[in-house]
C-alpha cells in the first residue's frame, strides 16, 4: 500500500460518525518536508482526493473520463488547490498508485510552473488508463508485448558502460514510434511470439524501414507460466529489477516510469500472475534482401498495411549470439 492510500484509509476511519457539509472535504499533507504542498483528501461521500496547492489560479483541464473529476478551489488565504476526485471506488488502487507516482515525480521539479506542467502531462496519461474500461489493466497481448520490450531494455542496460538515462530515452515503443528503440546509430523493433510460432507480425511498413539508421528485429519467444514455476520471470518482478538498475540515474528512473504509464501500465494486483518463461531470443539484421515491404513498392493511396514474416524466410539474416546473451 502506498503512502497516499494509507492516508486515505486513515481519513476514512476518522470520518466514521462525522459528517461534512456538501462540497466540503478533509485534507492531510503528504510530505511536510516537500517543496510542494500535495495533500490526500476525502469528501463527505467517501470519494478520495488528491489536492495540489499553488499560488496562482490553476488552469482549466479537460479530464475526458467519468472516472475522475477535476476542480479548482480557492482557499481563505488566497492560494488555490488543483483537486482530483475519484468517482469510481473500484479504481482506488490504480488511482492510488498513479497519485503516488505523481507525488514522487513532483519531488524532482523545482517550481510551481513545472509542477503544473507535470500535473497536466500526467492527466493526459491517466485519461487513457481510465478510458480503457479494463479496471486499469492491460490485455494479455499487451502484457506480452510490454514484457518483450522490457527484456530488451534490461539487455541494453546490463550491457551499457554508462549513460543509462540515455538508454531509457531511446525506449520509444510506448509512444507508438515506428521502432521500439531508437538510438543515434541503431533502431530496434521488438516482438514477442509463442514458442511454437512460425511467423511474426509486422504492424506497419515503417516498422522495418528507416532512412537514417540500421534496423534490427529482436524476437522473444515467451511461454506463459505460473508465478511459482521454476525459472519464470514475472512482469512486476522485471519492472522492480529495472527500477533497481536505474536507481543511480534518477532522471532515467523518472522517464522509465513515465514510459510505463504511456504503455498503459500501473502497478496492480492483476499483474501478479503475469509471468513467462523466456525460451529464447533471436536477433535479425534488416539488411539488403531482407523480406519486407517498403514504401517504395507500395502504390500511392495504399495505407495501414500490416503483414507477417515467415521465420524460416528471415533465418539467413539472423545475428549470432552466444551463451546467456541469447536468452536475456
Amino acid at each position: 500500500m502506498t503512502k497516499i492510500e494509507s492516508l486515505w484509509q486513515e481519513l476514512r476511519q476518522k470520518s466514521v460518525g462525522e459528517s461534512l457539509m456538501e462540497g466540503d472535504f478533509r485534507l492531510v499533507r503528504l510530505a511536510v518536508e516537500s517543496l510542494h504542498n500535495i495533500q490526500a483528501g476525502m469528501d463527505g461521500a467517501g470519494n478520495v482526493l488528491l489536492a495540489i496547492e499553488i499560488n496562482s489560479r490553476p488552469p482549466e483541464i479537460d479530464i475526458g473520463t467519468k472516472a475522475l473529476e477535476y476542480f479548482r478551489h480557492q482557499r481563505a488565504g488566497g492560494s488555490w488547490l488543483m483537486v482530483l476526485r475519484l468517482t469510481r471506488n473500484e479504481l482506488e488502487q490504480v488511482f492510488g498508485r498513479l497519485c503516488q507516482d505523481l507525488v514522487d515525480a513532483a519531488a524532482l521539479v523545482p517550481s510551481q510552473a513545472a509542477l503544473i506542467n507535470l500535473f497536466k502531462q500526467r492527466l493526459l496519461l491517466w485519461k487513457k488508463l481510465f478510458q480503457s474500461g479494463n479496471a486499469g489493466c492491460l490485455e494479455k497481448f499487451q502484457i506480452k508485448g510490454l514484457m518483450a520490450e522490457l527484456l530488451a531494455l534490461r539487455s541494453f542496460l546490463k550491457s551499457s558502460q554508462g549513460g543509462m538515462a540515455d538508454i531509457v530515452f531511446a525506449w520509444t515503443g510506448p509512444r507508438k514510434t515506428d521502432q521500439d528503440f531508437v538510438f543515434s546509430d541503431l533502431a530496434v523493433e521488438v516482438k514477442a511470439v509463442a514458442p511454437t510460432a512460425d511467423r511474426v507480425g509486422i504492424a506497419s511498413i515503417e516498422q522495418l524501414e528507416s532512412a537514417t539508421t540500421p534496423i534490427q528485429l529482436w524476437i522473444y519467444y515467451l511461454r506463459e507460466a505460473a508465478p511459482d514455476e521454476n525459472n519464470c520471470l514475472c512482469l512486476m518482478g522485471l519492472i522492480a529489477e529495472l527500477e533497481s538498475l536505474l536507481y543511480s540515474a534518477p532522471n532515467g528512473l523518472l522517464v522509465f516510469r513515465e514510459h510505463l504509464l504511456e504503455a498503459g501500465y500501473v502497478e496492480h494486483e492483476c499483474y501478479e500472475s503475469a509471468c513467462f518463461n523466456i525460451m529464447k531470443r533471436e536477433k535479425y539484421l534488416v539488411a539488403a534482401g531482407f523480406p519486407r515491404l517498403s514504401t517504395s513498392i507500395v502504390p500511392n493511396g495504399v495505407t495501414d498495411i500490416s503483414y507477417s514474416l515467415a521465420l524460416s524466410a528471415i533465418a539467413p539474416f539472423r545475428i549470432a549470439e552466444e551463451g546467456a546473451d541469447a536468452a536475456s
